[in-house]
């Protein structure tokens, strides 16, 4: 009595019962005609095969119909356009069977649509991230690979893991060697978005996990930049060492300028050649310990540079004004500046004073550069967005930076010029870092040497 326990089945039940019942005594009717009653056989027959075989049709077709309702169910089950499930039937039974086939659609939609949700919102962390991720089955077959992933393999996609061998050498020979939590360091070059082949070489943190999920293994690659945080923990570092340096040395000078001009203004009181002499030495010792406090004071900058005051600023203007600025002493050293934006309303957040700095340092550096060039002298500036970053790059002919010097000219008191005071680059570092940015060279001596600054992006200026 499976039927029975809900008003569907008992209704399902009672139907058969009747159905069958009906078909019995029809048949045992038949029977007794033939036997008790005088009448014609053949009439007798007829009646009784037809009263029989109405029973045994709607017998059938009412089974039938239930199976026609259990397929329509099952079919709507697989449809996920379909909003219910629609019987072609009537009946109080299939009127309750409906409502419950409906209950059960309606909860494995539901359930259907949050899967899907769940793995848009996945898709959509594990595209955002800046980190480069890629998951493989253990037979070697992607689960997935991120965009920032996607950087480092060309903007290739791959089926295999295998793939990587072809689109980064140095990649694959990590990843074929890489043992579970054994994190490694590698400089790798990117694809960028912005220009045509292979970007810069970058700083990458490379490490391997496995995981074990329903005795299923797999196997989750990661790459972290960092290039832009050792740039930041190096300045801060540089920062606290200048600053220590710079009040030691100034609280030692000090006093020694003073006791020499106190010293120099008693001697002239006596002159003879032995104060004469005495007098030249201390005038050393003045004129160098002024020069030692300038020195201090100079990278005492390094470490009282003061938080920035960001305002909206429209890049390319600010590129304009600068520009302008030094648009006589281009001519006089006849130096051809151009600019290229592919952007010309993007908006930074930036301190307008601090960014300008940078700028002049940055174009006359290039003027310097390019002074013991004998061929056209060239300087390009661009706007270029990647991502989710703004890319400013300034682009000259001059000399260049040797291959072997390039990580060193971001290094305080370290420079290429032999005048040189090594703040420049350095405070422009430190001023990128302040903005969230970030300033990185690539030179090619004597062809082409490339300053880009990277900005985070605000938003998009638009003509009202």
């Amino acid at each position: 009595m499976i039927f029975s326990k809900t008003r569907e089945g008992r209704i399902f039940f009672w139907n058969i019962m009747c159905r069958t019942g009906l078909l019995i005594l029809s048949s045992l009717g038949f029977v007794f005609l033939i036997q008790s009653l005088d009448v014609e056989l053949v009439f007798t027959l007829i009646i009784g095969i037809l009263v029989i075989g109405l029973q045994a049709i709607l017998l059938t077709r009412y089974v039938l119909q239930l199976g026609r309702v259990m397929e329509q169910f099952i079919d709507s089950i697989g449809l996920e356009e379909s909003p219910e499930i629609q019987f072609n039937t009537s009946g109080a039974m299939f009127k309750g069977l409906k409502e419950r086939s409906n209950a059960i659609k309606q909860g494995m939609n539901a359930g259907r649509l949050e899967r899907i949700r769940y793995n848009q919102i996945m898709d959509q962390v594990i595209n955002s991230a800046d980190m480069g991720l890629l998951c493989f089955y253990e037979s070697g077959e992607p689960l997935f690979v991120n965009r920032a992933a996607m950087n480092l393999l060309s903007g290739h996609s791959i089926s295999h893991l295998n793939g990587i061998r072809s689109l980064n050498k140095k990649l694959w020979t990590l990843i074929s060697k890489a043992r579970p939590d054994h994190p490694e360091v590698i400089r790798i070059t990117s694809w960028s978005d912005s220009r045509e082949g292979p970007g810069r070489e970058q700083l990458f943190s490379f490490r391997l996990k496995e995981v074990n999920i329903f005795d299923e293994t797999y196997r989750l690659f990661s790459l972290q930049n960092i290039e832009e945080e050792l740039h930041k923990n190096e300045a801060d570092s540089w920062q606290k060492i200048i600053r220590v340096l710079t009040h030691e040395i100034m609280n030692a000078v000090a006093p020694m300028l003073s006791l020499t001009k106190s010293m120099q203004s008693r001697i002239q009181k006596q002159i003879n050649p032995e104060t004469l002499r005495i007098q030249e030495g201390l005038k050393v010792i003045e004129s160098t310990g002024e020069g030692l406090m300038k020195f201090t004071e100079e990278y005492r900058r390094l470490s009282l540079l003061p938080p920035p005051k960001k305002e909206r600023i429209i890049l390319a203007r600010a590129i304009e004004s600068v520009v302008l600025l030094l648009s006589q002493e281009a001519r006089e050293k006849e130096i051809r500046i151009t600019t290229q934006n592919q952007h010309p309303g993007e908006i930074i957040q930036a301190d307008k004073q601090q960014l300008e700095m940078v700028l002049l340092n940055l174009l006359k550096n290039s003027f310097e550069a390019m002074e013991n060039n004998d061929e056209k002298r060239r300087l390009k500036i661009s706007i270029e967005k990647e991502g989710k970053r703004i890319l400013l790059k300034i682009a000259d002919n001059g000399l260049g930076i040797p291959e072997d010097l390039i990580d060193q000219v971001f290094v305080p008191f370290f420079s290429t010029k032999e005048d040189g005071s090594g703040v420049g680059l350095s405070l422009a570092r430190q001023i990128m870092n302040n903005h969230g940015g970030s300033i990185y060279i690539e030179s090619i001596p004597r062809k082409q040497t490339t300053v880009t600054l990277s900005f985070p992006v605000i938003l998009s200026h638009r003509k009202q």
